[in-house]
């Protein structure tokens, strides 16, 4: 064997294969940015600490002992930060029921209730109870304001207050918090890499080719795609959900109905962005390399694991222009609080935004590079 000359074949070969990346455009920019994105996303996402939590104290008390209780609240900064963990929200004469309200509209995540005679109490050194209401839905947050609220009143200037910490959802774990987001992140990544192989597979090996030289239209073949997808999800949906039930104990307070309802219309949004990926990756490869970037750093910015509370303020805006966050939202409101259609409306209405727009996208970046 001349082993020259296989090392210049082999060099031949080498550039024939760098040759075929460069040409691949919508591969390069997602090769090189992929891992920065991701190092970012790992180091920023993957929080577990809140900051700014929007918290509303019903103060009847008209001393100086709940204002400066209050006070002392509102300014603690956690010893590794440099940001206050709570923005105070203040208000008087509203009573328990309706500060449950609040919480279940999602505009507090906790709220914190000082009765009218706190300041005569803790003058005569006499035992007084606060209670403390929680969005225990966000374990997270909620576990870390419980932490901190025994912890201040376990000093030796609040050792006389105790905390009534009712569960407004009953008891509730991190993987309740956790499924209904889990299965958010299923649909959409499961949606997009399947129409991938649908549309960008087909594509490569000649199907898609040889189905368009059939009398099918590309209208017929988007719908059956679709409908293919709508059923494959909602069906892989329920399945982790009564999986989650059986195996882990989650609680499903809501209604299959909504549940069912979010999917489909994210569902639909998911499949428009698989189709536009694919209508612009020349191959599987740059498809896979195009949706990892737009798929796998959404589960750090859009509150899957954690709070969005416990992220940078640069990435909750990147939180809010991705579908993902409202059917997190959606599904945890549905599943975890139990709540209908007034507390989701907001949710519905931006995923069906995003789905008009992505599918709309999609079938117009389809029936041109098709």
């Amino acid at each position: 064997m001349d082993v020259k000359t296989e090392l210049r074949k082999s060099w031949i070969i080498m550039i024939k294969e760098f040759k075929q990346i460069l040409r691949k455009k919508a591969f390069m920019i997602p090769l090189f940015l992929f891992p920065i994105v991701m190092i970012i996303f790992f180091g920023y996402g993957m929080g577990g600490t809140v900051k700014n939590v929007d918290i509303l104290v019903i103060n009847d008390d008209t001393g100086t002992a709940s204002s400066s209780l209050v006070q002392e609240i509102g300014s603690f900064i956690p010893k590794y930060g440099d940001v206050k963990m709570f923005s105070i929200i203040y208000t008087k004469d509203m009573g328990q029921s309706e500060a449950e309200r609040k919480i279940d509209a999602g505009l507090y995540k906790a709220v914190l209730i000082i009765p009218q005679d706190y300041s005569e109490r803790m003058a005569r050194n006499e035992s007084v109870t606060l209670t403390l209401l929680t969005d225990s839905s966000d374990t997270t947050s909620s576990g870390i304001i419980i932490n901190f609220m025994k912890q201040l009143f376990a000093g030796t200037s609040n050792s006389l207050v105790s905390l009534n910490i009712p569960d407004i959802y009953g008891k509730l774990q991190y993987i309740d918090f956790l499924t209904p987001a889990i299965i958010a992140l299923t649909v959409f990544i499961g949606t997009i890499q399947t129409m991938g192989y649908a549309i960008a597979g087909e594509r490569q090996d000649g199907t898609l080719v040889r189905i368009m030289m059939t009398p099918v239209s590309r209208g017929a073949v988007i719908l059956g795609k679709t409908l293919h997808q709508l059923i494959l999800q909602l069906a892989r949906a329920m399945v982790l959900i009564i999986g989650a039930i059986v195996i882990l104990g989650v609680k499903m307070n809501g209604s299959w109905l909504l549940v069912a309802l979010v999917l489909i219309i994210f569902t639909f949004g998911a499949v428009g962005l698989g189709i536009a990926i694919s209508a612009v990756s020349e191959d599987m490869i740059s498809f896979q390399a195009i949706s990892m970037l737009v798929a796998f750093p959404s589960m750090f910015a859009t509150g899957v694991f954690y709070p969005l509370s416990s992220v940078p303020d640069w990435m909750r805006w990147i939180a809010y222009i991705v579908p993902l966050t409202y059917a997190n939202d959606a599904m945890r409101t549905i599943m975890v609080k139990g709540q209908g259609l007034a507390f989701i409306a907001n949710d519905l209405i931006i995923l069906l935004f995003f789905a008009v727009f992505y599918f709309g996208l999609g079938v117009y970046l389809f029936r041109r590079e098709a």
